[in-house]
């Protein structure tokens, strides 16, 4: 039927207006609405027990600045890139929130951490200051982290930590959305967090504030498998 109608197309050599009509008409007739879905491969994310084992090589390489910048990871569901530009201003300690600034899409938007890591990234922050540092995380040079020594410092430890998995920045991402999801936090909620910008749930997304996710996502940290 296809090559049929290639043919015939091709003999009328249509205009793009024509063309719409044709196709218009074929999806009514076989009653297609909508663009077809493309199914996406969902991300390997690791089990409690691989989440745990991961965290506990990096607890005891004893480097508290990864230690940090993994949890900010893993808590927040921030893109590498996000990660990478985070100041030491745009984190609000008593309110529990990061500014992420111009993240993808350019759109500025706020992610909370929880309530227990409060105590821990204030005192970083603290020391952060002491060194005069500009960036949430930087080398000892006192430049930013790169995406590229992010990835760097996870792979390490994931071969570290024997995982037959693959261990990336994105990843950490997908387990917290996961995580969320399973816990009943709606998606419209979800993508205030994740900064998502998914048509469907727009009218949705624009109605609501990171208070009216706030709640709900610190409920669900405080089973959270690492701390």
């Amino acid at each position: 039927m296809a090559k049929k109608l290639a043919r015939i197309l091709k003999k009328e050599r249509p205009d793009h207006v024509y063309l719409k009509k044709v196709f218009a008409h074929i999806r009514d007739i076989l009653e297609l609405r909508g663009k077809v879905a493309v199914q996406k491969k969902m991300p390997n994310i690791l089990t409690e027990k691989e989440l745990k084992n991961f965290y506990n090589v990096v607890w005891n390489a004893s480097n508290r600045t990864h230690v940090v910048m993994i949890k900010v990871l893993f808590f927040t569901g921030v893109r590498n890139s996000e990660l990478a530009n985070i100041t030491l201003q745009d984190v609000n300690i008593n309110e529990l929130k990061i500014r992420i600034n111009e993240g993808k899409g350019n759109q500025d938007r706020y992610v909370p951490f929880p309530v227990f890591f409060q105590g821990e990234l204030a005192q970083y922050i603290e020391n952060q200051k002491a060194r005069r540092a500009k960036y949430l995380f930087e080398t000892n040079r006192q430049d930013k982290f790169t995406t590229r020594w992010i990835r760097k410092i996870i792979k390490n430890y994931a071969i570290e930590a024997d995982i037959d998995k693959k261990i990336y920045p994105h990843l950490l991402r997908h387990q917290l959305l996961t995580y969320l999801t399973v816990k009943g936090i709606i998606d419209a909620k979800i993508q205030l967090i994740s900064g998502h910008r998914d048509r469907k749930s727009l009218e949705i997304y624009q109605g609501l504030s990171l208070a009216d996710v706030s709640e709900e996502y610190h409920r669900a940290m405080n089973d959270f498998p690492i701390k």
